[in-house]
């Protein structure tokens, strides 16, 4: 069968990023966001060829505490009231081994843009047997510094580097770069 690159948007219930920050020294307390909307436009025998752009509901973060929750979401870390969201382009993608490669791209977060590369992993495609939707699922992992985003708060009590591992389904759909466009003009 021949591969074509194939336009897929984020199945919002197995989208999910998490991150971890150290708290003190003692922890790395971890928390998740979710992916709003966006598209990752991908062909497994055309790596380049790929690109992917998301935007992430900063309010849904989620630490598992509602007053831990509205303190990240506060002017003190991710001001949410200014900065409801915050969103990654791809630039470039490069394939480092059969199912690997880095997504080069931009975060902006708080209203500043810093370059992020994500070391990607294509987990598979196909058709799921339960919705019977045609989905491919990656898994992906970075780290960013918290201070870059001028979010310097209680540093170093709560630590500058944060890991963050992202795991994503996307649903074939040829109209998702359209959507993703459409809900970016609405933001």
């Amino acid at each position: 069968m021949l591969a074509v690159a194939s336009d897929y948007r984020f199945d919002p219930v197995h989208t999910q990023i998490l991150f971890s920050v150290s708290h003190l020294g003692f922890s790395q307390p971890s928390g998740r966001l979710h992916v709003k909307s966006g598209f990752i436009h991908f062909d497994k025998n055309d790596w380049p060829g790929s690109k992917v752009e998301a935007v992430v509901d900063i309010a849904s973060l989620d630490m598992g505490d509602a007053a831990w929750n509205a303190k990240l979401r506060s002017w003190e870390f991710f001001g949410a009231d200014k900065h409801p969201i915050a969103q990654f382009v791809s630039i470039s993608v490069e394939k480092t081994g059969e199912h690997s490669g880095i997504v080069h791209g931009k975060l902006i977060l708080l209203g500043i843009t810093r370059p992020l590369d994500l070391a990607v992993t294509f987990n598979r495609a196909g058709v799921d047997p339960y919705s019977l939707k045609y989905t491919a699922g990656f898994s992906a992992t970075a780290t960013i510094k918290r201070s870059d985003f001028g979010m310097k708060k209680y540093l170093p009590d709560v630590g500058d580097k944060i890991e963050l591992r992202i795991e994503v389904e996307g649903l074939r759909d040829r109209n998702a770069q359209e959507q993703a466009g459409k809900d970016d003009r609405e933001h």
